[in-house]
């Protein structure tokens, strides 16, 4: 196959990518086939004599697959957003590059075709193939299986203002109205104890919630100042859920 043709076909593959994005299995097929053809034409710019078959496929792997990662990080460096039509906008601009490069050194030297390469393609390809179908099919096959259900979980977290805290809170005396997420997935509707905890003690009596399921819900949680200024634990807790701070009272320590 001449450069050419092998620049066509890298081209084709990854303006292809570019218009369709890459969900799906098929754009990743899409993608192989660019990638070869991408390796394939770093071999005719760099390697001036013949390769032998098995070497020149391997060695056309591995070059098209190390592009991608090669051309994402230039990407990053150069400030570009990582989506697949800059990565496809990328490998192009590299397959340009490279097959200029191959078409001046063919124009200086010509290098003749190995008659043995045509049997090597395929007896690689054909198990390729094979290993592709079976992977796949079982891939498929374990995703359309009846799995166990994932165990439910209830978290708690800050949220509201209380969600930027990063450090020891100063306290007014009269205590803050701190806002909590609490998140339920998975587990049925249940009423759930509240407790503040200033230190090792209590800063207020238990009081229930009513944690529904499957759902975030914001609650507002009045804690008390510390007594002192002293650096003190709070924790606020919706059943065997917590979140954690730190806070000093407005008294001194």
């Amino acid at each position: 196959m001449t450069t050419l043709r092998v620049l066509a076909a890298a081209l084709a593959t990854f303006g292809l990518l570019a218009l369709v994005g890459g969900g799906g299995w098929w754009p990743a097929a899409v993608l192989l086939i660019g990638l070869l053809a991408l390796g394939e034409l770093w071999l005719r710019a760099l390697v001036a004599e013949t390769v032998a078959p098995a070497a020149r496929i391997g060695l056309g792997a591995v070059s098209g697959l190390v592009s991608l990662p090669m051309v994402a990080v230039t990407l990053h460096l150069l400030g570009v957003p990582l989506r697949s039509s800059q990565l496809a906008a990328g490998l192009a601009v590299l397959a340009v590059l490279l097959g200029g490069v191959a078409l001046l050194r063919e124009r200086s030297g010509p290098v003749p075709d190995d008659p043995r390469f045509a049997r090597t393609l395929p007896a690689i390809a054909i198990p390729v193939v094979v290993a592709l179908v079976v992977g796949g099919a079982a891939t498929m096959a374990y995703v359309r299986m009846p799995h166990p259900q994932q165990p439910g979980f209830t978290s708690v977290a800050l949220g509201g203002w209380a969600a930027g805290i990063d450090g020891p809170v100063t306290f007014p005396r009269a205590g803050l109205d701190v806002p909590i997420r609490v998140a339920s997935a998975g587990e049925p509707a249940a009423v759930a104890q509240l407790r503040v905890s200033v230190g090792s003690r209590p800063a207020a009596p238990a009081r229930p919630v009513t944690v529904d399921a499957d759902t975030i819900q914001s609650i507002a949680v009045h804690v008390p100042a510390p007594l002192t200024g002293c650096l003190h634990r709070i924790e606020i807790s919706v059943g065997a859920a917590s979140t954690i701070f730190y806070g000093r009272g407005p008294a001194k320590c």
